[in-house]
């Protein structure tokens, strides 16, 4: 999905401090969802029905798809009403893609489970969704190269016991990305919030719903072949940066 080349001009560009807003939106969510909705998570992905884990996998997505879409286009129509500002409008999807992040993390979150990954530290959990943020379609690839990067002595193929702190230099490093980069890009659809009534509304809507599944499918990918069997807890090498 090429969304920025399908919006007009002014859907482009973004206020400055906008896109920095929405990357620290994105952690802070991050945060919450491994913290507090682990356990959900779990509980969730145990009653999930399906002849295959792809078929769970897809039957989860379909209903966070559902619901995300329908919140995007909800904010969307609210902020073309007259009455809001293209500020309070650029603030209001804002605060949607808070709520937003926190049910994508729970999303992945749900789909390591399913796929069996019950037991992780919270900087596993962390790792996990900001590589699938940052990374996309190559998760496993992104992870495994930022691995090798901030671990002394790991190169850059997977490990089969990674240590906590080389875990800890890839989420600092994916963090910095999703500050920079990511919030930017994500933040295209926040100011798509601000069209005219109706344009407004299918970009927030069906943005949601068409990353929703795109998250589903990169986490479903990465989480088939983990790039690594364990984490040592004991600090055995220190992160480069």
């Amino acid at each position: 999905m090429n969304l920025p080349a399908r919006l007009p001009a002014v859907g482009r560009s973004l206020p400055n401090g906008v896109g920095q807003r929405i990357g620290k939106a994105v952690l802070a969510a991050v945060d919450d969802a491994i913290e507090r909705r682990w356990s959900h998570a779990n509980e969730h992905a145990a009653n999930i029905e399906g002849d295959s884990i792809d078929a769970r996998v897809a039957k989860l997505a379909r209903s966070f798809a559902q619901e995300l879409g329908t919140v995007g286009a909800v904010t969307g129509a609210s902020a073309a009403v007259p009455a809001f500002g293209t500020g309070v409008a650029i603030s209001a999807g804002v605060t949607e893609f808070g709520w937003f992040a926190v049910r994508s993390s729970e999303l992945i979150l749900t789909i390591a489970a399913l796929h069996g990954h019950t037991q992780s530290t919270v900087e596993e959990r962390r790792a996990w969704i900001l590589s699938i943020l940052v990374f996309g379609n190559g998760a496993s690839e992104g992870f495994t190269k930022l691995a090798g990067e901030v671990g002394k002595g790991l190169g850059t193929k997977a490990t089969t016991r990674i240590p906590i702190s080389v875990l800890r230099g890839i989420n600092s490093s994916a963090g910095r990305t999703i500050v920079t980069k990511y919030g930017t890009k994500r933040g295209v659809v926040a100011l798509g919030t601000a069209l005219p009534f109706g344009i407004g509304a299918a970009v927030g809507g069906g943005a949601n719903y068409a990353i929703v599944q795109l998250l589903a499918r990169h986490a479903n990918k990465f989480f088939k072949n983990l790039p690594y069997a364990s984490v040592d807890p004991i600090e055995t090498l220190n992160p480069s940066g």
